[in-house]
């Protein structure tokens, strides 16, 4: 009994753990490896046993129902069933660490692990970054940066050696707001923890110019995007004329160096790719093909991950080169109705308005400079995504994005832990 009882002190350590060990075999997955997902609703049973719910209850327990029921018909309907298991795996992945995350953090003073896991994750993306991504030559200025650097990793399973940057640019949104929200906590903050604000600054200034290293334009306007958002809504405790003055700072610096980047980096539109038109002009048409594959296929979409197998043959593209794949629509709610269909869309848009929900109830109800904190960097970690998603995002299968459901679950147990204070 002593042990039970031990058990279900530390269930959410223990879900975390075995979620963690299967983590890698789902990441790069194989149809061999589909019995590892049974793992998941054994832990669900497992807790149904010791807690009495298969798992807790949260606002987005619906939405993500819907989303499961809908990856199961568009799994259903799709042309090759053993290529979208894949987005399956990493569906059921995120969901359950969604719910992990939840039964970890939601015990009273577990919420003081956020910056240390915040800091982790952060070391993970920085060290695949620097030593597996393939980097590309936009700016030519660059080129002297990134020539050191080793641009493949030998040990990824399945034949994968190296990550795309446009990949760990969007993988560093999901940390840059929160590691800089988590810095101003630590700094501000009557024990002033010197460690965190030190761990968090170093974080940050690390992600910042492996961001720049990416040269992912995408995610340069989200995190720039989500930086105004931050200095507008944060006005409650700077003061909102600082706040005012920040931005307008911000504004000036960022209109008047426009200008002195284009001179230092001697860039014209006929030689330099971060400045032409020729990928948009290719998004705009793989957007009105994923328009023409909604359109037919409304309610299951054309199957999990099958757009890049149906496009060549019902829509195909005039711009791209003959046999370029084409791996998804580059704009997330194009592809989430693609692999999900029209239900999951409108499931997929309800997830972020009740996150953004929680968020705001949190911020502005919380007493605590950490939820306050938290609560801050996890809308900016969305704001930034969400931008970025706009013209490049692989949404379900993308392996950085199990960071995703890792922020939803933080963002219920913010809402919780303010409702219950609120009561008391």
């Amino acid at each position: 009994m002593r042990y039970l009882r031990r058990a279900t002190h530390w269930w959410g350590l223990i879900e975390w753990a075995c979620l963690l060990l299967i983590t890698p075999f789902l990441l790069f997955a194989t149809p061999t490896r589909a019995p590892l997902l049974l793992v998941i609703p054994v832990l669900w049973v497992l807790r149904r046993l010791l807690l009495g719910q298969f798992v807790p209850r949260t606002p987005v327990d619906v939405i993500v129902l819907v989303l499961m029921a809908m990856g199961g018909v568009a799994f259903c309907v799709s042309p090759d069933p053993a290529w979208s298991q894949l987005k399956i795996d990493a569906l059921l992945l995120g969901v359950g660490f969604l719910y992990a995350t939840v039964d970890l953090l939601e015990p009273a003073g577990r919420l003081r692990w956020a910056p240390a896991g915040v800091v982790a994750i952060s070391i993970g993306f920085l060290g695949l970054g620097l030593l597996g991504t393939r980097w590309g030559l936009k700016i030519p200025q660059l080129r002297t940066l990134v020539a050191g650097l080793p641009g493949e990793i030998g040990w990824l399973p399945e034949g994968e050696t190296f990550f795309n940057p446009n990949v760990i640019g969007g993988a560093l949104l999901w940390v840059l707001p929160l590691s800089l929200s988590l810095l101003v906590w630590a700094v501000r903050r009557e024990e002033r923890r010197w460690w965190w604000a030190a761990a968090n600054g170093f974080t940050a200034v690390l992600c910042l110019g492996l961001l720049l290293l990416t040269q992912a334009r995408g995610a340069w306007l989200g995190f720039s995007v989500s930086l105004l958002a931050l200095l507008v809504v944060a006005g409650r405790p700077l003061g909102r004329i600082r706040a005012a003055l920040l931005l307008v700072m911000l504004l000036v610096l960022v209109v008047a160096g426009v200008p002195v980047l284009r001179q230092a980096l001697q860039i014209d539109a006929a030689s330099a790719r971060i400045l032409s038109t020729v990928t948009m002009e290719q998004r705009l048409e793989i957007w009105s093909r994923a328009q023409y594959a909604i359109a037919d296929f409304p309610f299951t979409g054309p199957g999990l991950d099958a757009f890049q197998y149906v496009m060549p043959v019902m829509y195909p593209l005039f711009q791209a080169p003959p046999g370029a794949i084409v791996p998804h629509a580059h704009n997330e709610f194009l592809q989430v109705a693609l692999d999900l269909g029209l239900p999951g869309l409108v499931a997929w848009l309800a997830l972020y308005m009740v996150t953004f929900w929680m968020l705001w109830q949190a911020y502005w109800r919380s007493t605590d400079s950490l939820i306050w904190a938290l609560a801050l960097g996890n809308g900016g970690a969305l704001i930034a995504h969400l931008v970025y998603a706009m013209t490049d995002c692989a949404v379900l299968d993308a392996k950085p994005n199990i960071v995703f459901w890792m922020i939803i679950g933080l963002s219920v147990v913010l809402h919780q832990a303010v409702g219950r204070a609120t009561s008391r």
